[in-house]
């Protein structure tokens, strides 16, 4: 396989990772948002906060992988 194939294909597994995590983070917080008995506004920005510190978290780790 070609570098240019591979790295086209770790970079689309990267994006399924990182989408997963913003799922798993917006998930968390909407269940957190129920469990607190929050308005939907809090709840939804509770659910926003959780899935970008998710889905940031993930993609800073490929990224520090990615570096060596």
């Amino acid at each position: 396989m070609t570098p240019v194939l591979k790295e086209k294909h770790d970079a689309r597994g990267r994006y399924v990772w990182y989408s997963l995590a913003a799922i798993a983070g917006a998930n968390a917080g909407f269940m957190l948002g129920m469990l607190g008995t929050l308005n939907w506004q809090e709840c939804l920005i509770l659910m926003f906060t959780l899935a970008a510190l998710a889905g940031g978290a993930v993609f800073t780790f490929f990224e520090m992988r990615s570096l060596n």
